[in-house]
């Protein structure tokens, strides 16, 4: 954002004004970044109207959680964090009707993540899903237990009612298959 010299103003400089009680320079924080933050939400959400709210939502956390802001990131990544948080608070809670809290969303926020590393780390859950999804029954839950669920090969073998040897060969080949399907992405390990 400009001045009326021509000068760049941060947001961290809006932030700061905010801070001391100027809501106009607040006003002019939204309009830095509501478009862009807008996209980001969109993103992820799919969802238009939600995007909006989520995206309005996002600048009520920073102003109600003024001073919260502790400058080992841009204001930028840090408002996108809450974005972010928020729309994966309501992915996971779509259909249930639960408020999203604002203390969850702050204990979540990780000012060290850029927004296009988030994208990257979606981009390769996404396909990694699709890839699991390819792979046989067998594969997929043994794989699911070993990694996702963190079971031993013998608590894995006790739910799939196989031995501890035929788990390590499954897991094995289960590992060589995702690894095949996975190749043939864009895949960034």
């Amino acid at each position: 954002m400009e001045r009326e010299n021509g000068a760049n103003i941060s947001g961290e400089d809006l932030y700061l004004r905010f801070l001391d009680g100027d809501t106009g320079a607040f006003e002019e924080l939204v309009a830095l970044y509501e478009s862009e933050l807008y996209s980001f939400i969109n993103g992820i959400v799919n969802d238009y109207h939600e995007a909006k709210h989520l995206m309005i939502e996002s600048f009520a956390v920073l102003a109600l959680k003024s001073g919260q802001f502790a400058g080992k990131s841009s204001l930028k990544t840090y408002l996108f964090a809450i974005g972010k948080n928020l729309a994966l608070q309501y992915l996971k809670k779509r259909g249930k009707e639960q408020h999203i809290s604002y203390e969850d969303i702050i204990e979540l926020i990780d000012e060290n993540e850029t927004p296009e590393q988030f994208i990257e780390r979606e981009e390769n859950r996404l396909y990694l899903k699709k890839a699991m999804q390819a792979l046989s029954e067998d594969y997929r839950v043994v794989l699911i237990l070993l990694y996702f669920e963190d079971m031993s090969y013998a608590e894995a073998g006790r739910v799939m009612k196989k031995n501890i040897k035929q788990i390590s060969n499954l897991a094995y080949r289960a590992k060589i298959s995702l690894k095949q399907k996975l190749e043939n992405t864009d895949f960034v390990p």
